[in-house]
Formats: structure tokens, sequence, C-alpha cells
């Protein structure tokens, strides 16, 4: 488990675009926090900072009491919108680029876990999305991180796929007792997994509103409490996922 300390005063790109603005919040060892705003407002921008992918010179990233800058942190997970394996790699291969010291063994036992028993010699090609994204589940979890990123992994698979992998991801964080940030445009997913939400604006976005979820685990997706307190959420706020409070 990891504490995480964000500070961001701003991020401009060159071309003048202010993309955030005075994003502020702290991740507690073992949370669960799911980030929502609107398409455009940097959520992708945030993660790509606090992995070290981007640079934060206009404030600061405190990783387990340890300001970084702009480097990789090999104790941060990272799952992408999209599965990004190395398509001339097979799924050993592509497994083994984040921990290279591996044993076969060890890689055999994650992919059976996620569902892909005897997929180690497979080519990306080969395998469907859903396939795609549980390896990209696999490769993030090889490292055994402290801190999990995730930018809506599950967006655009059908919904019995999504279901299986959020499930799945549920399980993994529970045994390895990582923190996660979660992105989603979904708020019913945000429920189902998170144990706190932030609200992002409009660019330059900075947080609207944070809101805890107090609902007892297990959750279910569609289940009637997650659905009231969704609608009683959004009935309090209607602007909300739009970036605004009223």
């Amino acid at each position: 488990m990891a504490e995480l300390n964000v500070r961001i005063e701003n991020k401009q790109y060159i071309h003048g675009t202010n993309v955030l603005d005075n994003i502020e919040f702290n991740l507690a060892a073992g949370e669960f926090v799911a980030i929502i705003g609107p398409s455009g407002c940097g959520k992708t921008t945030l993660l790509n900072m606090i992995s070290g992918l981007e640079p934060s010179e206009a404030g600061s990233i405190v990783f387990e009491g340890e300001r970084f800058y702009g480097q990789m942190c090999t104790q941060i997970g990272y799952i992408f919108q999209q599965p990004r394996l190395m398509p001339w790699l097979t799924v050993e291969q592509n497994l083994l680029l984040v921990q290279p010291n591996s044993r076969p063994d060890t890689i055999s036992e994650l992919l059976a876990s996620v569902g892909l028993e005897g997929k180690q010699n497979c080519y990306p090609r080969t395998l469907s999305g859903g396939m795609q994204r549980r390896v990209s589940i696999a490769r993030a979890f090889l490292i055994n991180p402290k801190l999990l990123l995730l930018d809506e992994p599950f967006n655009s698979l059908d919904a019995p796929t999504a279901a299986r992998l959020r499930l799945l991801l549920i399980k993994f964080c529970q045994r390895q007792r990582c923190s996660v940030i979660f992105v989603t445009h979904d708020l019913q997913e945000a429920v189902y997994l998170a144990d706190r939400i932030l609200f992002l604006s409009q660019p330059p976005s900075r947080i609207v509103h944070q809101e805890s979820i107090t609902l007892r685990r297990p959750r279910t997706e569609s289940g009637t409490d997650e659905l009231s307190w969704q609608a009683a959420l959004l009935a309090k706020h209607p602007s909300l996922l739009a970036g605004s409070v009223n």
C-alpha cells in the first residue's frame, strides 16, 4: 500500500493551453479513488503526471514520502485506455518487458488468474479485445504495484466482458492491497469500485467536488443501494458530470 500527495498548480502545453489548474488531493494507503470529469478536461494528463510520463514542474507529486520529478517509478502500475501490447512479442514477452527476471511459473500463474491459461506464446493479434485487456492487467500486477493507475480501462468493451474485468480488478486490489486511482466517465462504475470520487471541471480543470462512498462492500453494479446513492448525488448536483456544482 502507498500514500500519494498530489499538488499541481497548473499544467500548460507549448501552444499555451492551460489544462489543469490548482489540482490538489491526497490518496491514503489502500484507498481506491475514482476521477470523473468531462471529455478533454485533462484526466489522462493528470495520470501521466502522477506516473512520471509527463513532468509536473508547477507543483509536486509525492509518493511514499519522496518527491519525484518526471521519472517513472517501478512501484507504480499503469493500465492504459488501450492495452498497448507490442504486436511482435508474445504474451509472455510483453509481460517480461516490465519484469525481465520473472519466473515462467510466476507468469503462468498470473495468466491463469486472469483467465488466460496457456496463452503465453500467443501474439496479441490472435487475442480478442477483452483478452488483450486482461494481458495489460496482468502486466500491471506483475510488478506488485503499491500504486495502480487506470485510465478508462474498460471503455468500449461489451458489458459482460467489462463486468468480468471489473470483478477481476476488485479481487486483485484486495489481494495486492494497493492504492488505486481510476479514471472513468461512468458514475455507476465509480460507485461500484471506489471509496471516494473526485469530480473535475471543464478545462482548465480543478476539483469541483468530492464524495466519499459509504456503501458497504461487497457492492453490486446495479444494486438498489448503489443506484439510490447515485440518484441522490445527481439530484443534489445535477450538473456534476458536466463539470460544475450548483
